[in-house]
């Protein structure tokens, strides 16, 4: 497919089989890097055939943005040819109103959210079976130069869940979705409030490795108990009883309020010897990841108050060698100091069946 192309990165595959006499659902997975994200997004745009519903902390400047108006007319576009394009964008964010009305024009069904709560996501769902998620926003900043990750997955069951999730924010998004993380093949799904157990358990449960790449994480001396807090102090746990643990946080050349969060993270985790590391001033690295041996997460989440406890948030965590193996290779490339190559070719996709979607414990 030409998303393979544009996207250049690995796939999982999972064909269509046969198990029982019954057809396997399939299911493919597509890491999304970078400036990889913008020829993604337009990829699963204009391959749309019936549904396109997003939700977005931000939609930058739909008339000036170059970035987000190719992306905003490739909606339209869709819109022309008989899609319905749906979407919920934060209220909380100065240039998101003034884009709301100039989406209208284009025929595209859009509304902001609740001011009772941040809504932090960036989803995109295509037909109700293609998902792309993850730490990028709709800015020309975000899709171009910054540091980001993310995955796109085809999966029926998975496009389901987060159509469910959408109509549930579209219906009331101050209201907390009723969503429990869920399995599909090697993905597991977590929304809004799932994120810090999830994560807890693949911190304890680890066994040689933890790699961490967040642009924010704010540890607060004054309140021991919050969540981030104890998500810091898993890590320095974890590196007591003999994990390796690294660190990646953002260092700012202009959001001196980022660098004062990072910074008192670092000094609290390098007093429980984890190593840290800042990535380079010139590039944002707005990324959400981590890498516990053989899972990978990718979402929304940074680490403070508000996302772990209040904001609409969405992850996955993924289980195959082959996405293991590339996000390792992208957090050790930033965390050496090196820039991540432009498009990659796509490496070759590995054929699995996908297992039928059950809610299973953590880890398992």
């Amino acid at each position: 497919m030409k998303i393979k192309t544009l996207v250049g990165t690995l796939a999982l595959c999972a064909a269509c089989v046969s198990l029982c006499g019954a057809a396997v659902p399939v299911q493919e997975i597509i890491a999304v890097v970078n400036d990889q994200y913008l020829p993604a997004a337009l990829e699963g745009i204009a391959s749309a055939r019936s549904t396109i519903e997003f939700i977005q902390l931000e939609f930058h400047y739909v008339d000036r943005d170059s970035a987000v108006k190719k992306i905003a007319e490739a909606m339209g576009a869709a819109v022309k040819r008989g899609v319905k394009v749906r979407g919920i964008i934060d209220d909380g964010i100065d240039f998101n109103p003034p884009a709301v009305p100039l989406l209208k024009k284009m025929g595209i069904d859009v509304k902001l959210d609740t001011p009772a709560k941040m809504t932090h996501d960036k989803l995109f769902i295509f037909d109700g079976r293609e998902v792309l998620l993850g730490s990028t926003n709709l800015s020309w900043n975000s899709m171009e130069r910054n540091n980001e990750t993310n995955v796109l997955i085809r999966d029926e069951v998975i496009g389901k869940f987060f159509r469910d999730y959408f109509a549930a924010l579209w219906s009331d998004s101050a209201k907390e979705p009723e969503k429990a993380p869920f399995n599909s093949g090697v993905v597991r799904v977590i929304t809004n409030r799932a994120y810090f157990k999830e994560v807890m358990d693949l911190f304890a449960s680890a066994k040689g490795t933890i790699k961490v790449f967040i642009y924010g994480i704010s540890y607060s001396s004054k309140d021991g108990e919050a969540k981030a807090n104890q998500l810091v102090d898993a890590l320095i746990a974890a590196r007591k009883r003999g994990i390796k643990v690294e660190v990646l946080l953002d260092k700012s050349n202009y959001n001196q309020a980022i660098n004062k969060v990072n910074a008192g993270t670092k000094k609290r985790l390098g007093e429980g010897g984890v190593e840290v590391r800042y990535d380079a001033e010139k590039v944002t690295s707005h990324a959400k990841l981590l890498c516990v041996d053989d899972a990978v997460l990718v979402g929304s989440y940074n680490w403070g108050r508000d996302a772990l406890e209040e904001r609409n948030e969405c992850a996955v965590i993924m289980r195959d060698k082959k996405t293991t193996e590339f996000f390792n290779k992208y957090f050790d490339t930033i965390w050496e100091g090196k820039e991540w190559p432009k498009r990659l070719k796509p490496a070759p996709a590995v054929k699995e069946a996908a297992a039928k979607a059950s809610p299973v414990a953590p880890g398992k």
